[in-house]
């Protein structure tokens, strides 16, 4: 097993230092640099180019990716991706006849949350598939399980490397449209996810409706429903209420096409349609958007349910921490009492905490930061000072920071809520 880990490791450099000088050939060509032009340039000795481990320091990325004109992470992207061949190898054995059995345990794994083994799984599929159909739902499920235990970017790598697939069936590559549009809002891009989801939505409703366009179409509804939602202000928000109007027909029809779903022949269930359960709680902050007499029943419901002890049905968690978005959304347009409104901002930031820490949900941890920074901000004489990083909320902000981009121009607003070492203070 040593021996093995050492090869892999030692495959792994090889090909870091391949692809290190592939980029700083490319820079060469395109700046028309001599060796000695490069190396000025890379802030290195000429001979010093690429360091024996393969894996340039931070200096050297930022450097090269200047030279190239590209973003930071792409180069870094380009470092670290593993070898084709390498996921090849993982899945050897399997044949053709393996792929339905595979894919279907890839799933069972990801419900029973182990997730390395849903990816490992969802991978050998991806090699046993006979079409390019095939194929690509391999790597949806693979983004599934990646998006599961957190790791935002590599799911949307997996479905970025299935739209690239030709020959894939329309509904599927519309189903994997509409997962990526649900990422790209939960990084933030709300306008990207708002467009992927109408385009989705466009095609849907002009092809047959087979069970895989359904839930194409319910999840690109449930997607551009929460980008729309979420770009309602919380201040001076009535010239929104058609907007808000658009979100709430959305989620109504989402909740339609989830309904039949589970009812049909096909397979699916509360766990496949955990998102279903949670568009009552976000309509009700539409509705009060739209009918300020109804903001009190809404208030009054949404703490009902942020309230509720713990489930372990599928979807419970996930409902409250909706439903503590909702409340905090809502509390901030229409409270007036000071205390009132830092009580709710604390449930709803509590309830937002314990579903991220607990599912590396980076949504809904980015939402926490949001809470807990504003109601220090904006109640601050009610508010203690910053508290100490601890395991669970040092978690959060480096995951909150490494996948949702559209945090990261409030970074240094997240680390002033915390110390930032044991007895420290800003």
């Amino acid at each position: 097993m040593i021996d093995e880990t050492c090869t892999t490791d030692a495959a792994r450099e090889a090909l870091a230092r391949v692809r290190l000088e592939e980029l700083q050939a490319l820079a060469r060509t395109y700046r028309n640099w001599s060796v000695k032009e490069l190396a000025i340039a890379l802030g290195r000795q000429p001979g010093r180019l690429v360091p024996e481990s393969g894996m340039p320091k931070i200096d050297l990325v930022v450097a090269l990716a200047k030279a190239l004109d590209w973003p930071i992470e792409a180069v870094v992207e380009h470092l670290v991706k593993p070898e084709m061949t390498l996921r090849i190898d993982a899945a050897a054995g399997d044949s053709r006849a393996d792929f339905a059995s595979l894919y279907n345990a890839s799933l069972e794994k990801r419900f029973s949350r182990d997730y390395f083994e849903a990816i490992r799984l969802a991978v050998r599929a991806g090699t046993a598939a006979d079409t390019p159909t095939r194929r690509a739902a391999a790597s949806a499920v693979e983004s599934d399980a990646h998006e599961a235990c957190g790791s935002y970017l590599e799911a949307l790598r997996c479905l970025r490397t299935a739209a690239q697939i030709d020959g894939v069936e329309l509904a599927w590559r519309l189903l994997i449209d509409a997962k990526c549009a649900n990422i790209l809002f939960m990084q933030g891009n709300r306008t990207q996810a708002i467009g992927t989801a109408s385009s989705v939505l466009e095609y849907t409703a002009r092809i047959e409706a087979d069970h895989v366009a359904q839930l194409a179409r319910a999840l690109a509804l449930w997607a551009r429903a929460h980008a729309l939602r979420a770009s309602i202000p919380v201040t001076s928000f009535e010239p929104w209420k058609p907007l808000a109007a658009s979100a709430e027909k959305d989620f109504e029809l989402c909740a339609e096409i989830g309904e039949e779903l589970r009812c049909s022949e096909h397979g699916y269930h509360d766990r496949n349609l955990t998102f279903v359960t949670s568009v009552d709680v976000a309509i009700l902050e539409l509705r009060a958007v739209r009918d300020p007499d109804f903001t009190a029943s809404a208030i009054t419901r949404l703490l009902e349910v942020v309230r509720e002890g713990g489930d372990l049905l599928p979807g419970v968690s996930e409902r409250k921490a909706w439903a503590a978005i909702a409340l905090a959304n809502t509390a901030k347009r229409v409270v007036t009492d000071d205390m009132q409104l830092w009580g709710m901002l604390e449930l709803a930031s509590a309830a937002l905490r314990a579903h991220a820490a607990a599912t590396s949900n980076w949504y809904f941890a980015h939402q926490h930061l949001e809470l807990d920074s504003e109601r220090r901000r904006r109640l601050g004489s009610l508010a203690h000072g910053s508290r100490l990083l601890d395991a669970t909320e040092a978690k959060l902000v480096a995951g909150v920071l490494g996948h949702v981009p559209a945090a990261r121009a409030r970074a240094d607003d997240y680390f002033a809520l915390y110390a930032t070492r044991e007895g420290s203070r800003p």
